[in-house]
């Protein structure tokens, strides 16, 4: 799946200052959930693991790096765009881009968040999150999330 010329072209549209990349982690019917620390941006949310695309990286790498970064998960396939949104972040306008992924690898490492967990859609539902997030996780429900 080609994720950067069409999507790239749509985010230079609006000229977002900073781009972000959400991955929809799915096992088993349920989603990770991150957990924000109390001092950060958007404190003590839930959210997908994701993070800032640096320069001159592409979604995809950003996708694999940031899923590593924060789960020591290894992505092994990206199997579906999800949505996007907008938000005005700590930096300025920020785009992010989520995709339902796959990965590989075993124990969830989370350096940069307080708390873990898998989460069902009833779950999910009820966890402190922003409103875009639980869009996300919505549409990613609504749209069939078996990705095995």
């Amino acid at each position: 799946m080609t994720l950067t010329p069409l999507l790239a072209m749509r985010a230079e549209e609006n000229s977002p200052v900073v781009w972000v990349v959400g991955l929809v982690v799915e096992q088993h019917n349920q989603v990770l959930m991150l957990l924000r620390r109390p001092d950060d941006f958007l404190p003590n949310l839930w959210e997908i693991p994701g993070g800032h695309v640096d320069p001159g990286e592409s979604l995809h790498e950003a996708l694999a790096r940031e899923l590593c970064e924060e789960t020591g998960l290894h992505l092994s396939q990206v199997v579906r765009y999800v949505n996007q949104y907008d938000y005005a972040g700590e930096f300025g306008l920020t785009r992010q881009w989520n995709f339902a992924v796959k990965t590989t690898g075993g124990a969830i490492t989370h350096p940069e968040h307080v708390a873990y967990q898998w989460a069902s859609f009833h779950l999910a539902s009820l966890l402190p999150m922003s409103d875009e997030m639980r869009q996300t996780l919505k549409l990613f429900w609504t749209a069939g999330n078996s990705l095995h």
